[in-house]
């Protein structure tokens, strides 16, 4: 390579093999020029120790730290995030843990039905499964009766007139309704797979309150909920049990008048009282307390929603994805779209209008979270996802629907759960809003906000995915 220059000029010019390259310094402002002639190549080219220094300083002055910024930004958000859903997941987490109780009381007897799903089960009998085959047969639930039954009568506590009394008189269990012999595993965390345990108290007198306490919850796991109703002369009174509020005190004299003929007389009262077995090992409704204004069972359903959403970490994931990117204004036609959306299906699967496999619903969600967390990274307009959003809440409200399973509900209660369940999730999702809408709105206005926002919308659409993959195929990946 043979070198002409002059030190008085700009242009520094080397010939190579017949080819010229032309380099040329400039101020940080400045552009090289483009050479007019076809065999003329413009560079910035570090080919003399004289330059090294200059060139430096105008790439420690704008891209370095440009690049490292943003680079640190990206993994600390990414951090950040990873952090926050490894929390999540050591405080245990999403599932839709749910149980079913109904109490029924008649003059003569209470009767009183637990339900449970196979995965809850197995928490209790871990070795229900004899054959380890990931399949429960009608065989195998026989044989471990007797020890889930046992369980449910220690952990289950039963005031009558404010003196406990055993969970006796327990029958066979009901093998779900039109459910396969065995039940495949898929299916064990699904309603298909509720298994329900009946038992039978004796009255000698028609009783005045009944409180019913769980002590089940640290065996369960700290996020299982009982969905509970008491039957009373054709009313029905409807409570949600959790480890905060494990007991409720049903009286007979606040229910609401019967609706139907009234009940027939009274017998009198037993001459001699049957004797009463001790409850020494029974738990007690101490903590047992009468409905009001600050603890009914309507404020419980309410609070149900707004749990199920904020620690419904799928459902949080796919909001995030949205609002991540979103203004202020097409941010309420999203929050609106998706708000009617999930209410529509939510009471259509219910009161059993439409019905669809919890399996399929679950994995359509996480599908939904991938869709948004993707479209992100290349969409530049977003006005039309609201009709997106449509579409995807009513996927989002079958979710919301498994945890009323609706055939647990008496039909004359399910609109007002409905309605008050939906409520919470309403107040829980404007919550979230409130809180990641400043967020979004601070990385718009952000030099690095695109960077953080990609990186949010990979990690969102990842563990989309990881859902997806972790329930199409039963993988147990996912703890919550």
């Amino acid at each position: 390579m043979k070198c002409s220059a002059d030190e008085s000029s700009a242009p520094h010019v080397w010939s190579a093999a017949g080819r010229e390259i032309v380099l040329r310094v400039h101020g940080s402002d400045e552009r090289p020029e483009s050479c007019a002639d076809r065999y003329t190549r413009c560079a910035t080219l570090v080919l003399s120790p004289a330059l090294a220094p200059f060139c430096r300083r105008l790439v420690g002055a704008t891209l370095l730290p440009r690049l490292a910024a943003s680079i640190g930004a990206s993994l600390l958000i990414f951090t950040l995030v990873c952090f926050a859903f490894a929390l999540v997941s050591v405080a245990g987490a999403h599932n839709t843990d749910t149980s079913y109780a109904r109490v029924r009381i008649l003059d003569d007897r209470l009767e009183v039905r637990l339900t449970l799903d196979i995965s809850t089960l197995l928490r209790v009998a871990p070795n229900i499964d004899a054959n380890q085959d990931h399949a429960l047969s009608k065989e195998e639930l026989r044989l471990a009766t007797p020890a889930l039954q046992q369980f449910l009568a220690e952990h289950v506590g039963i005031e009558i007139d404010g003196k406990a009394r055993p969970m006796a008189g327990a029958n066979d269990p009901f093998w779900p309704l039109d459910a396969p012999d065995p039940i495949p595993g898929q299916l064990w965390h699904t309603k298909e797979a509720l298994i329900s345990f009946p038992f039978t108290l004796p009255l000698a007198a028609p009783l005045k309150d009944v409180a019913l306490l769980f002590d089940i919850f640290r065996a369960l796991g700290d996020a299982h909920t009982v969905l509970g109703v008491f039957e009373y002369r054709g009313t029905s009174t409807q409570v949600v049990f959790n480890l905060a509020e494990p007991d409720f005190l049903f009286d007979t004299t606040y229910a609401p008048a019967p609706q139907t003929v009234p009940p027939p007389p009274v017998p009198p009262p037993a001459t001699t009282a049957p004797p009463q077995p001790p409850v020494d090992p029974i738990p007690t409704a101490r903590g047992s307390h009468r409905s009001n204004v600050d603890d009914s069972p309507a404020w419980r359903f309410f609070k149900l929603g707004v749990a199920h959403i904020l620690t419904g970490y799928d459902h949080l994931c796919f909001l995030l994805a949205l609002l991540i990117v979103s203004r202020l204004r097409p941010l309420i036609a999203i929050v609106t779209s998706f708000t009617v959306a999930h209410s529509i299906t939510l009471l259509l699967a219910a009161f059993g209008i439409v019905t669809l496999p919890t399996r399929l619903i679950e994995c359509a969600i996480a599908l939904t979270i991938v869709f948004v967390g993707a479209e992100n990274l290349w969409r530049k307009d977003y006005g039309h996802r609201w009709k997106l959003t449509f579409f995807f809440g009513l996927i989002h409200g079958f979710g919301f629907a498994n945890t009323l399973d609706p055939q647990e509900l008496p039909v004359q209660a399910k609109a007002k759960c409905l309605v008050v369940f939906n409520l919470g999730v309403e107040a829980g999702q404007l919550a979230v809003v409130a809180v990641l809408l400043p967020v979004s709105l601070a990385l718009a206005k952000w030099r690095f906000g695109p960077q953080a926002k990609a990186v949010v919308s990979i990690v969102v659409a990842l563990l989309g995915l990881a859902w997806f993959l972790d329930r199409v195929f039963a993988l147990g990946w996912m703890p919550f």
